[in-house]
């Protein structure tokens, strides 16, 4: 719910400032040839949807938020910064030439701001470094006797990051993958040079972000069956345990293999979970409420809680893993004929896909679920060695580019595709960065404030890597620039971030956090994320207990910066959501909520379409809107700012709660 300000804090070019009070009021004499007025405006607060008085909370002097303010509104440099690194960098995946180039141009601003500690913060190493160049599929019709092919169709598509290329433009014929053994035979040799489509499964649940999971799946598989090629198959009859249940894990729609153990039969119960090419694990913490169980399952990527409801053979459930996201468990119990089945049908699939291989296609090309292609990344792309990259290529079309080729190859007209993927892997290991520079604090310089983004993007044809996370990068590097054009001096330090890896997991910011001691930790008052492409900070989730530093840090943005187009002013509401941040887990606030830092990831409000650009070939600077982003990097310094001058820092602990609650919460873990 958006409610329109009463009252407009006018700041023009050539503005006279003259300001009274602190948060609370504002006067603002206008300079100008054609008015001498006095405009009087008060400032407020948003919470929870509707407009009261500031908290009264001493927080940053109210001349130089004036002065951000007017920085951020009449000198703004925000897009001409996300123009200058879309266009030099363009997309930016993590670990490759162009994101290091582009954090080594971050650095330098924020070095010719005048920011201190300007680095390059290592957290990791990378085995294969890899960038993609220029790359294009075209449709081609053969020409008349003696005339060239002729270009029908420019197609729209996006391959694997780490994954292997072509050696130039590589042209071929279309025909489908066969679905049997006696469809392969039928067409035996006509798969050598051709491109292979795979058809695409219409009836299975889950969007675009479907698809990429199962190229990477199909990239190992096609992977495993070409080195057995020349290798006598042997097939060995699995031998089933009573305590073993088969089934899925539902990521996004994808069905991923999945294994559950269950052993009640001792006096105490053991087991384990493994989501094929995720994670594996132990199961602790069980619990039996009839057919209802409950339990732990520790894995790699951290700690899920598991619940499934028992119903004879079958089992079925939800996994919610520590950020609070759910994915659906479907499992039934293992037997011998089942197992038998599965190798069967499997071994027919195996043989297909051999023959097909054998005969060295040019590459396959599966479906989008929709107009957009989503890229993502091969499996283990951090560890793998150059020498170990599958060589076989998978290309995903746009669903209109994929139905065109079906017709015309269903219609009998001889067509032809031509791919050219530029793509460079090199041996490493590679360096990868954050991007750390702050103002440092005057009187407690050990206190800080993160203002942050993520510089990594994907990297698909046709992406700049724009509103994910370009328009959060340079958010971030904006607001640095206005708080030091504007002679800022906060008490507490206020730290810039950008960090890598994001798209991978929050590798970046989870490395910062473990590199920093738990006294440091400690002294973190709170770090804020824009990540949500090119909206306006419009929100921010709240624990109760935070809500008046939060609404009193934020009150000088409101009534500020006024929308033409939308027809409102680009407000910020404070949401308090009970007695913890009530969050998700999707960006890299959540990595600091996971050790009790608080972490803040802005509601974006707006009239953007966010999911057109994310992580597709639609993510490029036309996409972006000026005055979001101005509002944006506004807010952030002045939050910044406020926070840093605030009379403690904000609170983690909820002041009226009990010892024992205290007690219960930090027993459970619980975080942010």
């Amino acid at each position: 719910m958006r409610i329109p300000a009463r009252f407009a804090v006018l700041a023009l070019a050539g503005t006279c400032l003259s300001i009274t009070g602190c948060n609370n009021s504002l006067s603002i004499s206008l300079d100008s040839t054609s008015s001498n007025d006095v405009v009087e405006s008060s400032s407020f607060s948003i919470i929870d949807g509707k407009q009261v008085a500031v908290p009264a909370i001493q927080m940053g002097d109210a001349t130089t938020i004036a002065a951000i303010i007017d920085e951020g509104k009449n000198n703004s440099q925000v897009l001409a910064t996300l123009t200058e690194m879309c266009e030099t960098f363009g997309p930016r995946l993590t670990g490759s030439a162009s994101l290091e180039q582009a954090q080594r141009w971050a650095r330098s601003n924020f070095e010719a701001f005048g920011l201190s500690n300007a680095h390059l913060h290592k957290w990791g190493v990378v085995e294969t470094r890899f960038d993609r160049g220029p790359s294009t599929g075209r449709v081609l019709l053969q020409g008349r006797k003696g005339k060239d092919p002729k270009e029908v169709r420019t197609l729209e598509f996006s391959t694997l990051a780490w994954s292997m290329g072509t050696d130039g433009p590589i042209t071929g014929s279309v025909i489908h993958y066969p679905t049997s053994m006696d469809e392969y035979e039928s067409n035996a040799g006509s798969y050598a040079d051709s491109w292979v489509l795979i058809a695409p499964n219409y009836a299975a649940r889950g969007g675009i972000r479907s698809t990429g999971f199962l190229m990477r799946e199909r990239m190992d598989e096609r992977d495993e069956i070409r080195h057995n090629l020349n290798q006598p198959v042997e097939v060995e009859t699995e031998i089933v345990d009573s305590n073993t249940w088969k089934g899925s894990f539902d990521y996004h729609g994808s069905a991923v293999p999945a294994t559950f153990i269950l052993d009640e039969s001792g006096d105490e119960v053991t087991g384990s979970m493994d989501i094929r090419n995720f994670s594996s694990g132990s199961i602790s913490e069980f619990v039996r409420d009839g057919n209802v169980v409950t339990f732990k399952w520790k894995h790699d990527m951290g700690t899920s809680n598991i619940k499934l409801t028992f119903d004879g053979d079958t089992a079925r459930g939800v996994s919610k893993s520590a950020s609070g996201n759910e994915f659906p468990l479907d499992f039934t119990k293992a037997s011998q004929e089942a197992a038998e089945k599965e190798h069967t049908d499997e071994d027919i699939k195996a043989a297909v896909l051999a023959a097909v291989l054998a005969e060295n296609p040019n590459g396959f090309v599966s479906s989008s679920k929709d107009e957009r292609v989503w890229t993502t990344s091969s499996n283990n792309w951090r560890d793998r060695k150059l020498a170990d990259y599958p060589t076989d290529i998978e290309v995903n079309v746009r669903e209109s580019d994929y139905d065109y080729l079906a017709s015309r190859m269903n219609e009998g007209v001889d067509i032809q595709l031509e791919f050219d993927l530029q793509h460079n892997l090199n041996a490493g290991p590679f360096p990868v960065y954050n991007v750390i520079a702050e103002i440092p604090g005057t009187e407690f310089p050990e206190q800080v404030v993160i203002i942050s983004g993520h510089m990594d993007s994907w990297d698909g044809p046709g992406s700049q890597g724009a509103t994910d996370n370009g328009t959060g990068t340079v958010v971030t590097i904006e607001a640095a620039r206005i708080l030091m054009a504007a002679g800022v001096k906060p008490k507490r330090t206020i730290r810039f971030a950008l960090w890598g890896g994001e798209e991978q997991g929050l590798l970046g910011s989870k490395a910062y956090i473990e590199s920093l001691s738990e006294d440091e930790l400690a002294n973190i008052s709170a770090a804020f994320v824009d990540d949500g492409g090119t909206n306006y900070e419009g929100g921010i989730p709240a624990a109760d207990y935070m809500v008046d530093y939060l609404a009193a840090a934020t009150a000088p943005i409101n009534g500020v910066f006024y929308s033409e187009t939308d027809g409102e002013y680009l407000n910020v509401n404070v949401r308090p959501t009970g007695d913890k941040i009530d969050t998700h887990g999707g960006s890299d606030h959540a990595a600091f909520n996971k050790v009790g830092v608080p972490g803040f990831f802005w509601d974006e409000e707006g009239r953007a379409d966010y999911g057109k650009g994310w992580h597709t070939q639609n993510d490029k600077l036309d996409l972006a809107i000026e005055e979001y982003l101005m509002q944006s990097a506004t807010n952030a310094a002045i939050v910044a700012y406020n926070l840093a001058n605030a009379p403690e820092m904000l609170p983690r602990e909820d002041p009226n709660a009990s010892a024992e609650e205290a007690s219960e919460e930090a027993d459970e873990g619980t975080s942010y």
